[in-house]
């Protein structure tokens, strides 16, 4: 075989040996690429909350989205009373569902009802009447199926943030949280430097290092990231930095890998969230699941080649020196560790 390529390639010439092994590869390899693609649409359409909400884990992670967004409306200050409103009538819905009720010492599920319950003390506390969309009887439902019993949200002072940096890892992981509000101060671009230093031993597939991380600092054109993003609504005003996590489809070989940026951009972002909570720099990791509209749109903004595909934005900044974050309850152990018999 190795001598029908060497005399093929001497007949050829090297340039249109190489163009011949380019279309070789394109007729060979693009039913199996297609027949991967076609079976995770597939498996995405029959297993994501896209197509059916079917299942307790479906209506959950619609609770969870449902939540998580009340949360992050309890950081403002001031607070802007009744927000929210839409996403209170859905969850309400769905936190009075059967199943859901009888699902309540779920760590999410539970998350949520302490939520709404917070969030009906603080209109309470402040005379403000949502008995309109919230009535005082389901409150109280709530607040009883709500098996924890502690702040929804987290209040920080700028040192006690830090305070755990230097410190064993337990107690370092443990005390990183997503920062939304910041100063609108500046981080020095020779920080920025040490953070991608630190981040950088973050491991990828064969060491392939596919991640690069682009740095924007113009107001103007992060307004207008933020825009295409549509997130961070609500907190943009002094985002004056930020990062935008890639991972080049050039580091890839094979069909199987075709997922693969996506696991190396993972493993890249977490480590450079630790990076800047090690060098004291508050961060947001902003969702990027986004269409193949908005990855055009931003990489045409930015210039970006369109092997590069987007993984994340993260937001950072100084933050002022008091402020709040998520509670962003975890699941618990027994949820998420499932062991595997022996008889299989």
């Amino acid at each position: 075989m190795e001598k029908i390529k060497e005399t093929i390639s001497k007949v050829l010439g090297e340039t249109k040996f190489q163009k011949l092994k380019e279309f070789y590869s394109l007729i060979t390899l693009s039913p199996s690429l297609i027949k991967n693609y076609w079976i995770d649409a597939f498996l995405y359409y029959k297993h994501s909350n896209v197509f059916k909400k079917n299942t307790l884990q479906k209506i959950e992670a619609l609770i969870i989205l449902r939540y998580h967004s009340l949360e992050k409306g309890l950081l403002h200050n001031p607070i802007r009373f009744k927000f929210g409103k839409e996403t209170v009538k859905i969850l309400i819905k769905l936190l009075e569902k059967e199943e859901i009720i009888k699902n309540r010492n779920r760590s999410q599920i539970s998350a949520a009802y302490l939520v709404l319950s917070t969030y009906y003390e603080l209109h309470k506390e402040n005379n403000i009447d949502i008995h309109d969309y919230f009535p005082e009887i389901i409150a109280n439902q709530f607040k009883n199926y709500a098996t924890i019993k502690i702040n929804s949200v987290k209040e920080h002072n700028i040192n006690g943030y830090f305070e755990n940096c230097e410190k064993d890892f337990y107690n370092f992981s443990n005390s990183r949280s997503s920062v939304r509000d910041y100063t609108g101060e500046l981080i020095n671009i020779e920080e920025i430097y040490k953070v991608i230093n630190l981040a950088k031993n973050a491991p990828s597939v064969c060491n392939r290092q596919s991640v690069k991380v682009y740095y924007v600092e113009n107001k103007q054109i992060i307004n207008k990231i933020l825009d295409i993003q549509g997130g961070l609504k609500g907190y943009d005003e002094n985002i004056s930095q930020l990062l935008i996590v890639v991972s080049d489809r050039s580091s890839f070989f094979s069909i199987g890998e075709r997922n693969q940026l996506y696991i190396d951009g993972g493993i890249f972002l977490m480590n450079l969230l630790y990076a800047l909570h090690f060098y004291k720099i508050a961060a947001c990791p902003a969702h990027w699941g986004m269409n193949s509209d908005k990855d055009f749109e931003l990489n045409k903004l930015l210039s970006l080649p369109d092997s590069e595909k987007v993984i994340s934005l993260v937001s950072i900044g100084v933050p002022p020196n008091n402020f709040k974050t998520c509670l962003s309850l975890r699941r618990s152990s027994d949820e998420i560790l499932k062991i595997i018999g022996n008889n299989i």
